[in-house]
């Protein structure tokens, strides 16, 4: 199970590290205003590139292993820890700098920003892989990312409506969301699991069944 997690970080493709350097610069200029979900952001957005970047060749090398089809999907799932914690460290490193350096107000993340953090890449990777299994790299990033968009306007809808004087009840909802982290982060790590679980038998039953 190592192995198949290091090979998802040992032939991951070069350029991918350095698009994903390179795009850092013009991207962090929309959090240069110190915003803690703004930091979210990046923090899922970081892994989530590096997790749906890898190519369909991969699998064939995969395959040449002496794993079973069920070991590949795990580990294909539990290197999106990997992932999220060389992440975490660049973010983190990021947001220190920023905190010392930047003349902005900001504040590092909170533990209960990285579980979140954590459970919406999970949530939304759990659309990703049943369609990876069975349509490959390229086609996947489709309905995922529609998945992604609909997340995002929710969240913006909400947002929306909270600012809204007619609906004072998703302001205090909001708030309350806000008030207490760990229990948004609870809430969100519960959807993510369930998920991730229904998502990983799927993706094993159609992994199973694939020919390669």
């Amino acid at each position: 199970m190592i192995t198949l997690i290091k090979k998802d970080i040992l032939t991951q493709e070069k350029w991918t590290y350095l698009l994903c350097l390179v795009l850092f610069i013009p991207i962090t200029s929309f959090f240069t205003d110190g915003s803690p979900i703004r930091h979210l952001l990046l923090l899922i957005a970081l892994p989530f590139a590096f997790v749906t970047s890898l190519e369909d060749k991969q699998s064939k090398l995969v395959n040449s292993f002496p794993v079973t089809r069920n070991q590949i999907v795990i580990g294909k799932y539990l290197s999106v820890i990997v992932w999220f914690v060389l992440s975490a460290i660049f973010v983190t490193i990021y947001m220190f700098l920023f905190l010392k350096f930047a003349p902005f107000p900001s504040r590092m993340m909170t533990p209960a920003e990285y579980i979140i953090a954590l459970s919406l890449i999970y949530l939304s990777l759990s659309v990703y892989f049943p369609f990876l299994f069975s349509l490959g790299y390229k086609l996947a990033s489709i309905p995922t990312g529609i998945f992604v968009f609909v997340l995002f306007m929710v969240y913006r809808i909400t947002l929306n409506l909270a600012e809204n004087p007619r609906y004072p009840e998703v302001a205090d909802f909001v708030h309350s969301l806000n008030e207490n982290q760990w229990m948004l982060a609870g809430s969100i790590f519960a959807i993510a699991a369930i998920f991730t679980v229904i998502s990983f038998f799927i993706s094993a039953r159609i992994y199973a069944k694939k020919d390669l």
